[in-house]
């Protein structure tokens, strides 16, 4: 009698402070696994030339989440594994280990081949079917985009994490974002230009703003200066840079420093649409796209 292979078991473990992942358990040492996830992203990200580190810190996880993707102890949910492939320019198909999507599985071979035998009359059945289900799926796909993405302006003036962004008088563009709790509250996006800011804030990071001139000691702020737009911390009403190696100088009356916003935080790459679903999103909120463009006479 043949023994029953055993089943793996496999559980979704949720912490309080990060993301849920897929935890895997231990196989026996000579049992292979049936695709190597982890080493299609660890091959991927070589090729970007990004350490697990920097990987990290643009998914918004830990080094060790990364190093438990590649090897097998971890994988990612469904909205990160996005996020990978778009960043990481993975095929869906190889990181699963499907057929290539150009070809024809096996098992859709014989069901095409079933349909081939079908009457006219049956096939425009089967075609009314497929053309409902892929119609609620997009219904329900443009339900989802609505209620957890929102539109939000992109100045078009950076902020820098040094002596200052000349002003650029141009509209702002639109971008979508994941809604997380509490990005909503913010009115703009705007992108730091310097290192001034490390280790919290690094050239090209998108960063939420509220306009407002009340903030309290600590916080960090957007100013408008005589040499343009800067991002500094507040601190017993001066401005300070994070990073102590490019230290901001004293300012004076003549210098116009005004608080423009306090920063919120940064955004996410996973707070970031997969660029197959801008265009959806685009469509799904065409009213406030046409508010937004009618706002700033691109219209």
């Amino acid at each position: 009698m043949a023994k029953q292979s055993k089943k793996a078991v496999v559980t979704v473990k949720r912490s309080s402070t990060s993301s849920s992942v897929v935890h895997f358990p231990q196989t026996d040492k000579n049992e292979q696994p049936e695709f190597a996830f982890g080493a299609v992203i660890r091959k991927y990200r070589t090729q970007n030339e990004l350490s697990q580190p920097k990987l990290a810190e643009l998914l918004g996880v830990s080094r060790n989440t990364i190093t438990n993707w590649e090897n097998d102890r971890a994988r990612p949910e469904v909205e990160t594994i996005r996020v990978l492939c778009s960043m990481l320019g993975i095929p869906l198909y190889e990181l699963f280990a499907l057929p290539n999507g150009s070809q024809l599985s096996s098992h859709e071979k014989v069901v095409f081949g079933q349909y081939r035998k079908l009457s006219p009359v049956g096939q425009r059945i089967v075609d009314r079917m497929i053309e409902s289900v892929m119609g609620e799926e997009q219904d329900a796909r443009d339900r989802y985009l609505d209620e957890n993405y929102f539109l939000s302006e992109l100045q078009s003036t950076p902020a820098a994490a040094g002596p200052g962004c000349a002003f650029i008088d141009t509209p702002p563009k639109y971008m979508f974002i994941k809604k997380n709790g509490y990005n909503e509250s913010a009115d703009a996006l705007i992108r730091v230009s310097g290192a001034s800011m490390e280790p919290q804030y690094h050239n090209g990071d998108l960063v939420y703003v509220k306009y407002t001139q009340s903030v309290e000691d600590g916080d960090i702020v957007i100013c408008s200066t005589a040499d343009g737009a800067v991002i500094k911390q507040m601190l017993n009403h001066k401005l300070y840079s994070l990073n102590k190696a490019l230290p901001y100088g004293e300012k004076s009356e003549d210098d116009h420093v005004t608080i423009v916003g306090k920063v919120l935080g940064k955004v996410s790459p996973l707070e970031l649409p997969a660029d197959d679903d801008i265009h959806l999103l685009e469509e799904v909120k065409a009213q406030e796209v046409r508010e937004f463009k009618k706002k700033y006479g691109l219209l």
